[in-house]
């Protein structure tokens, strides 16, 4: 398992609302399936929102699994561990 101090960003295609794939740098992975999905909201009450994140792990076309998260006040999505 990869653990990154600092997750990297990612951009995610979609296609008809299911994700295909995403793109970190210069590399893509085809997603293949959503194994779990979940919602992290702390501190929703204080002034700037707190943090609220969607978390989702992956299982590429190669067998990786990805674990990443979107921020759901900034939209920007982010690769947070690889699960070898």
């Amino acid at each position: 398992m990869r653990l990154f101090a600092d997750p990297h960003p990612v951009r995610l295609e979609w296609e008809e609302g299911e994700l295909r794939s995403m793109r970190v740098a210069d590399r893509r992975w085809t997603v293949v399936e959503v194994v779990r999905r979940w919602r992290v909201e702390i501190e929703w009450w204080k002034k700037d929102g707190g943090i609220a994140r969607d978390h989702l792990t992956l299982r590429t076309a190669d067998g990786t699994l990805c674990e990443i998260f979107g921020d759901r006040h900034t939209g920007d999505w982010y690769l947070q561990r690889l699960l070898d």
